[in-house]
């Protein structure tokens, strides 16, 4: 179960979702929010359950997805990142009572959650705040977009050497021979819901990347060897690749 913290610092979080705000303004959406922690792993909110207000990922890294209602297997959609909001679309939709995708973390994570009544009087006195949550609904849709297109036309070589990129240039540490660390913070069984295949696809995958000197594994993580074949396999312009990184 998440554990209330009230005395948790959101400023900054709250700057980097509502950077329309005044300093004031965000003060005082601080004082209607209510913090809440995530151990590693835990469910923040299940697909088709109620739905009672919205989430801001405050620290940490967070997952979304849905299940087949046919097979019930889960598929991973994106990750969320400090700044990314989850349940925006049944909150704007307003018919929508339940929960449209399911979210987990990732690693222990903070998230502030606003419920509807509150978060709906805030934005009806401040309309200058939908201006930045529309900037992230139009990133969605060209992630959505991105995502939809990529999975139908390329292989999994190459959207996987995208996903390592991306996690590498965000989470890698650069060493001094060229090379990047990288401390996994995903499962090879999330890697692969996100890429829409099976682990064992992934798997195959990551052996043929290692055979062709593109990454090694090392205790603890994963080495990026050369992160220009990478770039050169994922063939992918530079706006996707920063749009990615900012939701990891």
């Amino acid at each position: 179960m998440p554990k209330i913290l009230y005395k948790e610092p959101v400023a900054q979080c709250l700057v980097q979702a509502f950077p329309s705000l005044s300093e004031e303004e965000r003060r005082h959406l601080e004082t209607l929010a209510m913090v809440l922690h995530f151990d590693a792993d835990e469910l923040v909110a299940q697909e088709n359950a109620y739905f009672s207000g919205v989430y801001l990922v405050c620290r940490g890294l967070v997952y979304i997805g849905k299940y087949s209602p046919r097979t019930q297997e889960k598929r991973v959609l994106r990750f969320l990142a400090p700044g990314e909001w989850y349940g925006l679309e049944p909150f704007f939709l307003g018919r929508a009572q339940v929960n449209l995708q399911f979210a987990r973390t990732i690693v222990e994570s903070s998230l502030i959650f606003f419920d509807v009544p509150t978060f709906r009087a805030f934005l009806d006195r401040h309309p200058h705040a939908m201006r930045d949550l529309c900037r992230w609904f139009a990133r969605e849709v060209a992630m959505l977009e991105f995502k939809l297109t990529r999975e139908a036309t390329e292989s999994t070589d190459r959207n996987l050497a995208l996903l390592l990129l991306a996690l590498g240039n965000k989470y890698g540490v650069k060493r001094e021979d060229g090379t990047v660390f990288l401390k996994l913070p995903l499962t090879r069984q999330t890697m692969a819901e996100l890429l829409g295949v099976s682990v064992e696809t992934l798997m195959r995958v990551l052996r043929r990347f290692r055979e062709r000197g593109y990454i090694c594994t090392e205790r603890g993580g994963l080495v990026i060897k050369t992160l220009q074949k990478l770039e050169d396999l994922a063939s992918t312009p530079e706006l996707y690749l920063d749009i990615i990184e900012e939701t990891l």
